[in-house]
């Protein structure tokens, strides 16, 4: 009934033999929270992934207090994998202001110190009986002017940024440890943010990557989504999802291919019945499944994949038909005479056709409703999709046994 029944035997049998690694797809959504002084000119910065083995660089984002970076990176799993992200601003022109500068005249001198005059001198001189002598005074001094300060090169004087990036153009840094979002994204997508952790204004040491950091440092998020492909031996590698959209579509398809739609009893004739025969159907994504009624087994299945057209027997064909529709409807009616049977219907295939008929009008429009939606619509059903899928059916009804085995007992 699997379309990959050979193929998922082949991997079962590898699967305790081969070796094979996790894929961890890491996906970069952007900065947000920026709390530092954003300049007014477009100022530019990159985010570099490393994961202590290899670094990827992401093309130049402008740096705003929310920047998208929108960059994907692929990793390897393993036990000890951790990786860091390293936001660096690139040291352009504008990041330094040039202002004018002028010398710093210097101080003027000190006043001299007060000493007595001569004729306060004279008069102490008559009191104790000295004889008064003539006073001389001297001209008063005319003080020199200031000196006039000297142009100097104009100064240069840092703009709020950049006492935040260090020499090597580092703003921030984030750390992640796999091992802490592991069971968040398994086989699905997990968005996370984690801090930015950078300098502050007044401490120019180099901080150290911490998976924390003190909250004065803190300055921003990093956003991300993060998804772990498990590990598939026996899958070569490209068969395998080379993005975390592919991830995502992938996995959502082959949800898709196993939801019920559409349950009815059908009559069929065509296909691996020669003459009319009375069936439970059930339309399971893209297959329509005959059931037996006594041991509710699956008998046959019908691939819609190959169904090229669903024609309403009891309805005269669109104006549109082709000619090929056309003559082979043609050909059907005057073989069938004047045989027409009520509620009935027919799946075209490039080999046959296949031939069938409902209880009642409302069920024959369901049936005619959903099978012209699928026409053409069917999305892939990849294999490596198909594996984690079974792995997952088989991790839940494991985990479902020892409670039946208690509720027996």
């Amino acid at each position: 009934m699997n379309e990959y029944a050979r193929e998922i035997r082949e991997y079962r049998a590898q699967e305790k033999l081969g070796k094979a690694y996790g894929k961890i797809f890491v996906k970069v959504l952007g900065i947000t929270r920026l709390n530092v002084p954003i300049p007014r000119l477009p100022t530019w910065f990159t985010c570099t992934l490393n994961n202590g083995i290899h670094f990827v660089t992401t093309p130049e984002c402008r740096l705003m207090g929310e920047s998208p970076i929108e960059q994907e990176f692929e990793l390897i799993e393993h036990s000890k994998l951790e990786f860091t992200l390293t936001m660096k601003v690139r040291r352009d022109a504008h990041l330094q202001v040039k202002v004018p500068q002028v010398e710093t005249p210097p101080p003027p001198p000190l006043p001299p110190a007060q000493v007595p005059s001569k004729s306060s001198m004279s008069g102490m001189r008559a009191f104790f009986g000295g004889s008064p002598k003539k006073n001389k005074t001297a001209p008063p001094k005319t003080p020199s002017p200031p000196p006039q300060p000297k142009p100097l090169p104009p100064r240069v004087v840092e703009e709020g940024l950049i006492r935040h990036i260090r020499p090597d153009g580092t703003l921030g840094r984030a750390f992640v440890a796999f091992k802490d979002v592991a069971s968040e994204c398994d086989t699905r997508l997990f968005e996370t943010a984690f801090p930015l952790v950078g300098y502050t204004p007044d401490d120019k040491a180099t901080v150290a990557t911490s998976r924390t950091g003190s909250s004065s440092r803190v300055i921003g998020e990093v956003v991300l989504q993060l998804f772990r492909l498990p590990p598939l031996p026996g899958i070569s590698p490209e068969k395998l999802p080379q993005s975390l959209d592919e991830c995502m579509r992938g996995l959502r398809h082959t949800s898709w291919h196993k939801i019920t739609y559409l349950e009815s009893v059908l009559t069929q004739n065509g296909g691996d019945c020669s003459s009319w025969r009375r069936r439970q159907f059930r339309l399971v994504g893209a297959k329509m499944i005959a059931f037996n009624d006594v041991t509710k087994k699956a008998t046959a299945t019908i691939d819609l994949r190959q169904m090229t057209a669903v024609e309403d027997d009891n309805e005269p064909l669109p104006p549109e038909a082709s000619h090929a529709t056309v003559s082979r409807r043609r050909a059907r009616d005057s073989y069938d005479g004047l045989l027409k049977i009520e509620r009935s219907f027919r799946l075209i295939f490039p080999e046959e056709e296949i031939e069938f008929y409902t209880d009642t009008d409302e069920e024959k429009s369901k049936w005619l409703q959903v099978l012209r939606t699928l026409k053409g619509r069917i999305p892939p059903n990849p294999l490596w999709a198909e594996l984690v899928w079974q792995q997952q059916e088989d991790f839940r009804s494991s985990r479902h046994e020892p409670d039946s085995l208690n509720r027996s007992r």
